[in-house]
């Protein structure tokens, strides 16, 4: 039962009304072929935006805390800029902030 499950909520038709039911982006290249995902493109254009736009797409190193660390290297980048710290003291305070942040991670 668990198979026949997992092959049903995978299927193209299930991940074309995932993303019809959603917005977010059908995750399988198939779904887009379905006659419901057609029919949605062709009434709301928009839709196939993101999807159009895969191909440009590059990955991205994600990390715990991505926000709070990206936020630690843009203040010191600020301060850097501003010539509120030196650019060597900027960005030792960042990174320090940094390791703070993922220190609980790395057990």
């Amino acid at each position: 039962a668990a198979v026949k499950f997992i092959r049903w909520i995978t299927s193209p038709a299930r991940a074309a009304q995932w993303g019809i039911d959603t917005g977010y982006v059908a995750v399988r290249p198939d779904a887009w072929e379905t006659p419901a995902m057609k029919k949605y493109v062709a009434d709301f254009p928009a839709a196939a935006v993101a999807r159009d736009q895969l191909q440009y797409a590059v990955a991205e190193l994600s990390t715990h805390d991505n926000q709070r660390v990206t936020k630690a290297l843009n203040d010191g980048l600020q301060a850097a800029l501003t010539g509120s710290k030196t650019s060597d003291q900027a960005m030792k305070d960042a990174q320090r902030e940094a390791e703070r942040l993922l220190r609980p991670y790395r057990k």
